[in-house]
């Protein structure tokens, strides 16, 4: 028993994880924003980024949703074809290469994605109402930061985080 206290002493302890942390206030906001989407507009959270993605793009291609939306090739051209098939996006060739096809958001698309925004809108209002301006600002700074960090770590992969602490 004691055994078992000490290795988890000495390891990490995931509810003071810090990126656990920010996965867990993520997807406990995410829950309702999904409920909503999918109840109201029948779309898959796939749907929903690459949505979000082509309202802020115009005409963007399937590797740049995929990019910004952090979703394999294969979780993209599905939700691509979801939109289609709502009348949400529509796909049109490239003009010197078919594979570039340009994603563009329709009216329809536009309408569904200001609901859901404005609901999107709701929730974050509600979560920075509960810290101070300065606190909202160290978080805007400190968010910032993380995000480059948390690329940097994922450029480099799992190996050279080994190699930087000297870990088996």
């Amino acid at each position: 028993m004691k055994q078992t206290a000490h290795a988890a002493e000495d390891g990490l302890k995931l509810s003071s994880w810090l990126p656990y942390r920010l996965f867990l206030v993520a997807a406990q906001v995410a829950r309702p924003l999904e409920s909503f989407y999918s109840e109201t507009f029948g779309l898959s959270q796939a749907g929903w980024r690459i949505l979000a993605v082509i309202a802020e793009r115009e005409a963007a291609n399937a590797a740049e949703i995929g990019r910004a939306c952090a979703l394999d090739p294969f979780a993209t051209s599905r939700g691509i074809g979801q939109l289609k098939e709502l009348g949400f996006a529509v796909r049109r060739a490239g003009k010197s290469d078919r594979r570039f096809a340009a994603v563009s958001i329709t009216r329809s698309g536009r309408t569904a994605f200001n609901r859901i925004a404005s609901l999107g809108s709701a929730i974050e209002a509600r979560l920075l109402a509960r810290l101070s301006q300065s606190e909202r600002t160290t978080l805007d700074s400190a968010l910032t930061r993380l995000e480059g960090e948390s690329a940097r770590i994922d450029a480099g992969g799992w190996r050279a985080l080994l190699d930087d602490t000297g870990a088996p």
